[in-house]
């Protein structure tokens, strides 16, 4: 689990966009085509040479169905809710934090929340849990929950510092949501946004 200076480290995405001029009122749907299950956002990794599996990636879309209905998340596009203790323990700190910055926590901040968390998560699945830098910035450049909170016509002089506070939220809860990626997912950030 994310250690608490992580936690202060992390922003909430309505504290990214509203400290970058820009309100979090867009309508952002976590939509079947745009949910963490939406597998675009995750560069497609190419086979390895592996004797213990006959097709690797035949496993981790097994793995990938078996991280998803673990995590309960609904696959109908509708909003998500912390249900595990996991997500629970993620979207705790994450209000907190964003109530002690004095901005408002909200549904739409939850669901947004662990969109961004489980997206990491299936990414690093599809990878073969091979999560780097260069992961980090495809996920980043392919992911539709980040092309919904930043779209194209997004204030160009905005978007480096929203984009990494909208990331660190995304590292911060794959932390929880697949500890197992989280050092990883944390390197890749350092490495990229500093």
């Amino acid at each position: 689990m994310p250690s608490r200076s992580t936690a202060a480290a992390a922003s909430l995405v309505v504290v990214a966009l509203s400290l970058a001029g820009c309100s979090f009122s867009i309508p952002v749907e976590v939509e079947a085509s745009s949910s963490p299950t939406a597998s675009s956002s995750a560069p497609t990794p190419s086979p390895t040479d592996d004797s213990d599996t006959d097709d690797p990636m035949a496993d981790a879309l097994a793995e990938r169905d078996q991280f998803l209905a673990d995590q309960q998340l609904p696959l109908d596009g509708s909003p998500l809710v912390a249900v595990t203790p996991a997500q629970q323990e993620f979207i705790a700190q994450q209000r907190a934090f964003i109530e002690s910055q004095g901005g408002t926590w909200d549904a739409q901040t939850e669901s947004i929340s662990l969109a961004l968390a489980a997206d990491a998560c299936e990414t690093a699945i599809l990878n073969y849990h091979e999560v780097d830098a260069p992961l980090l910035q495809a996920h980043v450049a392919s992911s539709p929950v980040f092309a919904q909170l930043l779209p194209a016509d997004f204030p160009e002089d905005q978007r480096a510092a929203a984009e990494r506070n909208v990331a660190s939220v995304m590292v911060f809860g794959a932390g929880f949501l697949c500890p197992e990626d989280g050092p990883q997912w944390e390197a890749a950030f350092t490495e990229v946004y500093g």
